[in-house]
């Protein structure tokens, strides 16, 4: 065999190796995972189950340590998006979740790669603000996170963010990102946030202005005020309801961001503002990450996920699939997602070269 169809073969085993699971058999109720991968490649994941936040971790994804309760808060915030964050850092493992009882952003933060935690001041300073449930975390590796929510302080939903330098274990004060004219977003679609290699900060929500529900993004760099907001998408949407559906979010290693997004029933991507590259129909739940310089969007289409890496045509990822959570890697993106394995509900996850 030559080699070059050695390396193809080897290639193509690795992208096709069955999913991984996240949680032991008898770990029943897992949701809402969410993945973020380390400077060193370890894979950190984060799930709810009933009150309690979970923590697991993995040096390589082939394998995972047994769960920890990271922290446990009345009427956790689950399901649609709802649930617990997270990133990792050099040193410190950072998780943040929502209780609907007290309506804050807890965090707790971890220096021994989650084994212990301790529990921090709540990231919204005004007391029930952030009730809605939503949110979103991100980090360099570096130090540098940014949170970002729905918040209700003025009356409206608008868009919050707070941002740490250090891992998390100490922040800046927060800032407002966004109000909408007509005093709210749309107020049941999770937020999005990424950090580019450079240190710019990206937010995108879904924006309620005169009845159209269009996605918007405004972005940040150092201690400078949020960019206008700017809607996605040469096309708009007019709907009355909530989709509860905010896309997602990632930054290329060349510090450009990659936008994806639900209009309608269909799913699109942005790489510049005031654009649209269409995905697929009948999509919902879009996330996207980078496998080293690779895009990887995947998205919810029926009962499946579907993915597209690359210029590669979109193809069927998982059957059984739902709330995928993605996280970019220096030669490979993580991804975990609600599925189903021969006994049962469980959450399983791939590595994607």
């Amino acid at each position: 065999m030559k080699l070059g169809c050695f390396l193809f073969l080897s290639c193509l085993a690795t992208a096709l190796a069955a999913p991984v699971e996240v949680v032991p058999h008898d770990f029943h109720g897992a949701v809402q995972p969410q993945v973020t991968v380390a400077p060193s490649g370890a894979v950190h994941v984060v799930f709810g189950q009933g009150t309690a936040v979970y923590h697991t971790s993995s040096a390589d994804g082939r394998e995972f340590s047994k769960p920890i309760k990271v922290g446990e808060l009345e009427k956790l915030a689950l399901g649609r998006r709802r649930g617990p964050r997270v990133v990792a850092s050099n040193g410190v493992v950072l998780v943040t979740a929502i209780s609907h009882a007290d309506g804050n952003l807890h965090a707790w933060t971890s220096s021994d790669d989650g084994k212990t935690w301790k529990e921090g001041a709540a990231l919204n300073a005004k007391d029930g603000s952030a009730k809605e449930g939503l949110q979103a975390l991100a980090g360099d590796g570096l130090g540098h996170v940014a949170a970002v929510w729905p918040d209700m302080r003025s009356g409206g939903m608008e868009v919050w963010s707070r941002e740490s330098r250090d891992g998390g274990k100490s922040w800046q004060p927060e800032v407002r990102v966004y109000a909408a004219p007509g005093g709210n977003i749309c107020p049941c679609c999770v937020p999005n946030v990424a950090i580019s290699p450079k240190g710019k900060v990206a937010v995108t929500w879904r924006n309620l202005v005169d009845g159209f529900r269009d996605v918007h993004v405004a972005t940040r760099d150092g201690d400078k005020p949020f960019s206008p907001a700017i809607k996605l998408g040469t096309g708009t949407w007019k709907f009355e309801g909530c989709p509860m559906d905010g896309g997602g979010l990632a930054f290329s290693p060349g510090g450009n961001w990659l936008a994806v997004w639900r209009r309608d029933k269909d799913v699109f991507a942005s790489l510049a503002e005031s654009q649209e590259l269409p995905l697929g129909t009948n999509g919902s739940q879009p996330v996207a990450a980078y496998a080293g310089v690779t895009p990887v969007m995947i998205w919810e289409s029926g009962d499946a996920l579907m993915m597209k890496r690359g210029d590669a045509p979109a193809a069927k990822f998982a059957d059984g699939a739902k709330f995928a959570s993605a996280a970019s890697g220096k030669d490979a993106a993580c991804v975990v997602w609600e599925g189903t394995a021969a006994e049962g509900k469980t959450l399983l996850f791939e590595r994607l070269p």
